[in-house]
């Protein structure tokens, strides 16, 4: 299944969607039903102010589903998958891009046409910031080391900070207008974090060198580590799977997804460790034990430096609300 659309602002994206269920008790809240033939699913899109919004999409494909969007207007995006598999490209340029969880990419898009492919049996759950810079003036200077072409792309993969925020938006506990100005300021959050790190990165490292083969490559072990983090392969054994040496899979694998492959390992088991935390099920000792730690202190060390507080207190904090 295809799905085609041309965009000259952020509403057209919903201009194509049927069957629109509003919600009226919920100020600036709208809940689409995505028009799939196998399959089912929806986008949640909030708006928080002219020209900036956060969507969520949530879907099952029974079948192959291809999207292309023709994106005619500037429009930058921050994403995050939290479930599923997909890729998406854009024309004329050199790589593709993956998205799965634990992933987030910020881009920067004038007039440029996006072709996105959805793995079939994967439930996918994404969500989206969305700003037509238009609208946002005031965000341009910071943007000028990535407005001046057409396209730009970024991608951080298994960072717990943004996993914590991005988590925190899903749970908001507030309605109406203090939901806008607290998604609002979570928004704002995640693009300066997006937008230092991408001057950091232009300040302190050369052109990439990656070839297209490499990127696949590494696309390769990041996969299989996202399938093996309780128990990764070495550096060498990762290298040998991907048929890279290990010198340009430590160097590759932290220029495309902005960690290195420990660091990614890492934060996808602080992420599972906080998730078994919150279910208020098992102690820290035993959740250390589930994502591949045997050393309690370590594994403690670990999780207060990812998230700024001790594992004990997000069992503390579970007891006290059952």
């Amino acid at each position: 299944m295809n799905l085609q659309m041309n965009t000259q602002n952020l509403g057209c994206l919903f201009e194509k969607l049927n069957d629109v269920t509003s919600l009226p008790q919920k100020q600036n809240y709208q809940k689409y039903r995505l028009p799939l033939q196998s399959g089912a699913g929806h986008v949640k899109r909030i708006c928080l102010r002219d020209g900036m919004e956060i969507n969520w999409f949530d879907a099952s494909f029974d079948e192959p589903v291809s999207l292309d969007i023709d994106v005619q207007y500037p429009h930058l995006e921050i994403a995050y998958t939290l479930e599923g598999q997909a890729y998406w490209e854009a024309a004329g340029e050199p790589r593709s891009y993956d998205l799965s969880a634990g992933v987030s990419t910020f881009s920067y898009i004038r007039d440029k046409n996006l072709h996105t492919e959805f793995s079939p049996s994967e439930r996918m759950s994404h969500m989206e910031i969305r700003i037509d810079i238009r609208k946002l003036n005031e965000l341009l200077p910071e943007l000028s080391g990535i407005s001046n072409k057409a396209f730009f792309c970024r991608q951080l993969a298994g960072s717990p900070h943004i996993a914590r925020i991005v988590k925190e938006m899903k749970q908001c506990p507030y309605t109406g207008t203090l939901q806008k100005l607290y998604l609002e300021g979570k928004a704002f959050e995640l693009l300066v974090y997006h937008l230092d790190g991408v001057q950091k990165e232009e300040q302190s490292q050369p052109v990439s060198k990656l070839k297209v083969d490499d990127v696949h490559c590494l696309q390769q072990a990041k996969e299989i580590l996202s399938h093996t983090w309780k128990e990764p392969p070495s550096l060498l054994e990762l290298a040998r799977m991907i048929g890279l040496n290990d010198y340009k899979l430590k160097l590759g694998f932290k220029e495309l997804f902005g960690t290195t492959v420990f660091g990614y390992v890492r934060g996808l088991r602080m992420n599972e460790a906080h998730k078994i935390l919150e279910q208020g099920k098992v102690n820290v000792s035993e959740a250390a034990s589930m994502v591949g730690y045997s050393n309690l202190s370590h594994f403690a060390k670990l999780f207060r430096k990812t998230y700024g507080y001790n594992p004990s207190e997000v069992e503390k904090s579970c007891n006290f609300y059952s």
